[in-house]
């Protein structure tokens, strides 16, 4: 069963290490700057900002969610072995925190911009 759970592990890792392949091979590279002189985009310093504030939180986002699903898959491979049953309940209630404390730094973010941009 330990082999089962480090398979579907690296599974997991190979299909996200393929979309992010996949996704960054449509990506330009700053090509179009550079054959542009570097002239820069139009796009303001507090948007620039609030796009990366906004791309770390949906990354957090999905990483607990995709930490959630993967122990709750361990509780339920863990064939009646109490040690995985308590570790995974124990790991599914951190994630839960986890989603909540990211839930209100992005309300708390968005007041905050809300407050300084406008």
């Amino acid at each position: 069963m330990k082999n089962l759970a480090k398979t579907g592990f690296y599974a997991s890792a190979g299909i996200l290490l393929t979309a992010v392949h996949t996704a960054n091979a449509a990506i330009d590279f700053w090509e179009s700057k550079v054959q542009e002189g570097l002239k820069g985009s139009g796009e303001s310093a507090d948007n620039a900002i609030q796009t990366i504030i906004w791309n770390v939180m949906g990354f957090l986002w999905i990483l607990a969610l995709w930490y959630l699903l993967w122990w709750g898959f361990n509780i339920l491979t863990a064939w009646g072995d109490e040690e995985k049953v308590k570790k995974g309940k124990t790991v599914i209630i951190q994630a839960i925190l986890w989603i909540i404390v990211i839930f209100l730094a992005n309300s708390l973010l968005q007041w905050l911009l809300g407050l300084i941009l406008v």
